[in-house]
């Protein structure tokens, strides 16, 4: 089958094959062949996955379609595991055995975690027969397209393969949203994330160097990292969608107003969508799910969560912020089962009750940033260190416990604090972006809703031509590290 369908799909969608592969090999032709080897095997396991096991048989091939299938998992999971992990895995063998081993790290292919799950995605489909592959250059094309092949979202084949099919010259709308989108996007990483980056990265780096960090000064970091985080990767993938409308595909969504949660089972249906459903679909539900009893459910969200650290990068402190989800998940999910269908559910369900549990998710979301973010263990003991022991310092300390509370050091005049607070009002007051484009659901801030005004198009210029003259301040996506 071709790759777009017939006639100007067709062409079209050669044309963004083109491109996708052109774009990808600008970073590295060595990534651009990892990358078209994988590709290639990839749709190759999926031919041989898409006929039963007596086809196979009748071909004299011996494995079933398990075993097959367990092999193209393995096959696309080794360069994954040698690029990223080896560095960290001879560490701490080096370690373990005492001994002065010296290894280079081989270099990190861009998007290899991420084309490496939207790949294993694919296969799986294939797999359970809701799909198969339709043409080598239709496959490559999922596999590379430039949108979202660097930092995701983790798309599936169900939801970009018919699109493909009809693709057509943007209109004037498609043109506009996407455009306005990727304006929103710009300004969240270039006037907010990287504006209250220079404050987060001043007490990080601070708590990695052992620097003395007061109370307050430790929370506001980890506050700015919060905040900083979520503008960086929100604000990438505003850009990767707003660029998909512009080409005429619509990618999935990937944010929810994350911090608007009530729970950590709440918070990870609504940040990183795409990774929370993979995560459920290729790793949870393969595990069991819930389906052994409510043990093997908090084991199973645990396991999915251990693992979902690991991919965020090679090093214990992603292991710890993991293992800190999987834990909380399995609390909350204890927590809602104890009190479904009873009167406590409709007394907590109640708005003062909603905010206290909003606050208390994104205390929780915030204090495991802070490990996330950390460089080293060391790092994140001496900013936990700060951020519990402050309040708790002797009364009789005089002006040194007062200097050990307040902020002297890294937060001078009064601009983090505005950027802070601006970041709190988007985050919790203002719509998404998604709302913003669509209208929110209850029809609140209509006067927020995107159209095709004048207005809408003189303040989103102004918008694009200050993150354009900011753009040239040294900072990359936060997510292209993993």
């Amino acid at each position: 089958m071709a790759v777009g369908g017939r006639g100007g799909a067709g062409c079209l969608a050669l044309v963004l094959l083109a491109f996708s592969i052109v774009f990808y090999a600008l970073w590295g032709a060595a990534f651009l062949l990892l990358l078209s080897t994988l590709v290639a095997a990839n749709y190759a396991f999926g031919q041989a996955l898409a006929v039963s096991d007596g086809q196979l048989a009748a071909k004299k091939f011996r494995p079933g379609r398990k075993s097959l299938f367990t092999l193209a998992i393995v096959v696309n999971l080794l360069p994954l595991l040698w690029l990223k992990y080896s560095g960290f895995l001879m560490q701490n063998l080096a370690l373990l055995f005492n001994t002065d081993w010296h290894f280079t790290s081989p270099g990190m292919p861009l998007g290899i975690s991420f084309y490496t799950f939207i790949q294993v995605a694919w296969l799986l489909s294939v797999y359970q027969r809701r799909i198969k592959p339709e043409g080598f250059s239709r496959h490559t094309l999922f596999s590379s397209c430039f949108p979202y092949v660097i930092a995701g979202p983790i798309v599936r084949y169900e939801q970009m393969g018919s699109q493909f099919d009809t693709l057509i010259p943007p209109n004037a709308e498609g043109l506009a949203r996407g455009l306005s989108l990727f304006s929103i996007g710009l300004a969240k990483k270039v006037l907010l994330a990287d504006s209250i980056a220079l404050y987060s990265n001043a007490v990080f780096n601070a708590a990695e160097g052992a620097f003395p960090i007061s109370w307050a000064e430790a929370w506001l970091g980890s506050l700015c990292y919060t905040f900083q985080l979520y503008f960086d990767f929100s604000g990438y993938t505003d850009m990767a969608v707003g660029i998909g409308l512009m080409i005429g595909l619509r990618l999935p969504e990937n944010f929810n107003s994350p911090y608007k949660s009530t729970g950590i089972v709440d918070f990870w249906r609504r940040w990183h969508i795409t990774l929370g459903a993979w995560l459920r679909d290729c790793l949870y539900i393969p595990l069991g799910g819930n389906r052994a009893g409510r043990f093997a459910q908090y084991r199973n969200l645990f396991l999915t969560m251990f693992i979902g650290g690991i991919w965020h990068g090679a090093g214990w402190t992603f292991v710890i912020w993991g293992s800190l989800h999987g834990l909380m998940l399995g609390v909350n999910h204890f927590f809602r089962a104890q009190i479904k269908d009873k009167p406590l559910e409709r007394v907590l369900g109640a708005l003062p009750c909603q905010i206290f549990f909003i606050l208390l998710t994104f205390l929780c979301i915030n204090a495991c940033w802070v490990v996330f973010r950390a460089v080293s263990l060391g790092g994140a003991m001496t900013m936990y260190a700060a951020m519990l022991t402050g309040p708790f310092l002797s009364p009789d300390s005089g002006a040194a416990g007062l200097a050990a509370l307040l902020p002297n050091n890294y937060f001078q005049g009064w601009q983090p604090f505005a950027l802070l607070i601006i970041n709190a009002v988007l985050v919790w007051v203002f719509p998404n972006s998604r709302e913003l484009l669509r209208g929110q659901a209850d029809g609140a801030l209509p006067w927020l809703r995107w159209n095709t005004s004048g207005l809408w198009a003189g303040w989103l210029a102004v918008l694009t031509f200050v993150s354009l003259i900011l753009v040239s301040r040294k900072s990359t996506f936060l997510y292209f590290q993993f």
